[in-house]
């Protein structure tokens, strides 16, 4: 009989935080509120994807994730502009943009072969979302494409989201014969609905918001219901036992070259130095597979070519970070608000009083301060306390 363990005790370093840019400014949106098919849609030999991420929506979310993909042996270029159109009839009705609407002044490049993720929505327009049937319509490339979607009867609410009602909510009884279709299921006889697994690690790649819920039922207790839900750049898992519903962030996916774990390390190595901090599966031990492993291992490349982040942890409400980077007595913090706003700066402690050699552990505080555990040049250890609002230490 399989046993099931959720959590492992560790500790790890941070990763993935890029220096920060300033938006572009912003430009009179380029198309026009009447927006009219005078090019038709590319055939898909041409080899220009455009995609909204689920086909309905209930009309009470109103911003969606959009997939550009590139399949031809051209790098294509475009912005963040689009338009919305409204089918009435047979006509397709342009949304009439709000005053003074307009797009960040970004310019994109996709390699062949590469997939962008962004987001739309109806923000922009004067038109309140309600039932019917829609279309994004994008210029890339230079050729004009188009993604329909509809919004009436879905799971994907305001409220849920990702299409999954919150652990609290769900039926005292819930296991493998209760699970809802899009739920992971783990038994003793195998693996349900494994594939939503890789859609999961495919969308955290791109950066797209999404949730992952796995049920694991092995018969032998109630049911263990755990959530990774990747928001912001990080992770929020929940895992609810019996009646108790317990939380905790992490910043990334790592993996051991088996197993999957959330992690605050940037790598695995990372991970096994710093024992001592929560280490979580994202999947049962001994399911991953090796594709999913590999996916993982590229994730984690990719991380540590860009960032030099290589510790990160966020703090309980998820409004804060703070990463160590290769830099011994280095670290930074973050303050996130709504829509991607906030500020950052980094810090070193040579700055301080000169006796911290390297900075070894971050943990937020519940009072809202960040705790570093140092290295002195004594060849002893000090505990500082960080206020991120005043940027003052104790």
């Amino acid at each position: 009989m399989k046993k099931l363990i959720s959590i492992l005790l560790m500790l790890v370093l941070l990763t993935a935080c890029g220096a920060r840019q300033e938006p572009a400014p912003v430009e009179e949106n380029p198309l026009p509120a009447e927006t009219v098919q005078e090019t038709p849609p590319l055939a898909p030999g041409a080899g220009l994807f455009l995609e909204i991420e689920h086909p309905v929506y209930d009309p009470s979310l109103t911003r969606y994730t959009y997939f550009v993909r590139n399949a031809t042996e051209e790098t294509v270029e475009f912005g963040e502009d689009y338009a919305l159109q409204r089918r009435e009839g047979d006509a397709w009705k342009g949304l009439t943009w709000v005053e003074n609407a307009g797009f960040t002044a970004i310019g994109y490049e996709l390699q062949p072969g590469g997939t962008m993720a962004l987001t739309c929505g109806f923000g922009a327009f004067q038109e309140a979302p309600k039932a019917g049937t829609y279309r994004l319509v994008k210029t890339v490339g230079g050729h004009t494409l188009y993604a329909e979607f509809e919004l009436g009867d879905s799971p994907y609410t305001a409220e849920t989201p990702y299409g999954f009602l919150p652990l609290e909510d769900l039926p005292e009884v819930y296991d493998a014969d209760t699970a809802a279709e899009a739920d992971v299921v783990y038994t003793n006889d195998g693996v349900q609905s494994g594939a939503a697994v890789e859609e999961f690690l495919y969308k955290v790649s791109l950066n797209v918001p999404c949730q992952l819920r796995t049920v694991q039922d092995y018969g032998e207790n109630t049911a263990m219901l755990i959530d990774a839900i990747y928001e912001n750049g990080h992770f929020l898992w929940r895992m609810r036992q019996g009646d108790d519903v317990v939380e905790q962030r992490f910043s990334y996916i790592v993996t051991d070259g088996t197993d999957l774990y959330l992690s605050n390390g940037a790598d695995w190595e990372t991970a096994e130095r710093y024992a001592g901090k929560e280490l979580a599966w994202l999947v049962p031990m001994g399911t991953a597979g090796p594709e999913l492993v590999s996916a993982v291992e590229k994730m984690t490349e990719d991380r540590l070519a860009a960032n030099t982040a290589r510790y990160r942890v966020w703090s309980a409400d998820g409004q804060w970070d703070a990463f160590l980077t290769e830099v011994p007595t280095e670290f930074a913090v973050s303050l996130h608000v709504g829509n991607g706003g906030g500020r950052g700066s980094m810090y070193d402690l040579n700055h301080w009083d000169g006796l911290e050699t390297a900075i070894w552990g971050l943990d937020w505080q519940e009072d809202g301060r960040l705790l570093l555990v140092c290295e002195t040049a004594d060849g002893g250890s000090s505990r500082l306390t960080f206020d991120p609002e005043t940027e003052k230490f104790v």
